[in-house]
């Protein structure tokens, strides 16, 4: 079988993080990057904690991307309010699949119209990390939280998904199939926007929020609120576990909330992200608000 080779767009932590666990199953990545990151892994290359030794991914790094530099498949991993350049750039390329991995409330017709019907293979991540000092510090969210999710537009089970599923498993990444990715990144954002805005409360980190019962409560509210609102507007609840959200008693939100704050994995996966994109889940937030009201 031909060894697939794939694109990372974008070298933040999201994507850092699928480089190294693709790469370290044996596929052919290349990272690419700009500015300071650029610079860094250019020069110490792009290092990970693996148990608490620093280990150097086996990727390529790059600083563009050519219209006939083809690839299996494209990751892009940047941010809400960056997908619309990073597709621009990519309009030209001639790899046939885009995995976008990036959080939506609006659908995916905008970014087509962009690069095309067809390509884009919409996606999120089960992942949560940071980089400190060069290093990337990373876990792969457990399947019953959230896996790396992913699915065509049409929700038809197309031969390239069963392909990526395959590169997922071979990777040891916890993988789901979504028949509605639309349904289930409005569902996602009904669920992050709240947990990352308890954070915000106090401005302090995820141990604090755990122990403030008013942005327990807010976000108990929040999430109370916005599956209802979801409901309202006939937007299935994806996956429908999810609707708990709605029927649960604030009071037993508001102590599952501290108890999961209270946790390393509140740490790496919730507060790390919420911290260093405050400005697109901002964003994303009030996108949301728009589509529900």
């Amino acid at each position: 079988m031909k060894k697939r080779s794939i694109l990372i767009y974008g070298a933040g932590a999201i994507g850092s993080i699928y480089a190294v666990v693709l790469s370290n199953a044996g596929y052919d990545v290349t990272v690419y990057a700009r500015s300071a990151r650029l610079q860094s892994l250019q020069s110490k290359g792009l290092l990970y904690d693996d148990k608490g030794t620093v280990e150097k991914a086996s990727v390529t790094i790059a600083d563009k991307v050519e219209a006939n530099d083809i690839y299996d498949y494209i990751f892009v991993t940047v941010r809400y309010e960056q997908i619309e350049a990073a597709l621009s750039e990519l309009a030209d390329n001639q790899s046939k699949n885009i995995v976008t991995m990036v959080n939506t409330p609006n659908g995916y017709a905008k970014w087509e119209d962009i690069v095309g019907v067809g390509r884009i293979i919409p996606a999120f991540a089960g992942a949560g990390g940071r980089i400190d000092n060069g290093i990337l510090y990373y876990q792969l969210t457990p399947k019953i939280i959230q896996p790396t999710t992913f699915g065509e537009i049409s929700g038809k089970s197309t031969e390239r998904i069963k392909d990526l599923a395959k590169i997922f498993k071979t990777s040891k990444v916890p993988c789901s199939l979504s028949k509605n990715m639309e349904a289930w990144q409005k569902t996602h954002l009904a669920m992050v926007v709240p947990l990352a805005k308890g954070i915000y409360h106090d401005g302090g980190d995820n141990y604090t929020t755990s122990k403030n019962k008013k942005a327990l409560r807010m976000m108990s509210v929040m999430l109370r609120d916005n599956f209802q609102a979801l409901r309202k507007i006939n937007v299935p609840i994806t996956p429908s576990k999810l609707n708990i959200f709605w029927m649960c008693p604030l009071w037993i939100m508001d102590l599952s909330l501290r108890l999961m704050y209270n946790t390393k994995f509140a740490e790496t996966v919730i507060y790390s992200h919420a911290h260093i994109a405050k400005d697109e889940m901002l964003l994303l937030g009030k996108h949301f608000d728009k589509l529900v009201h």
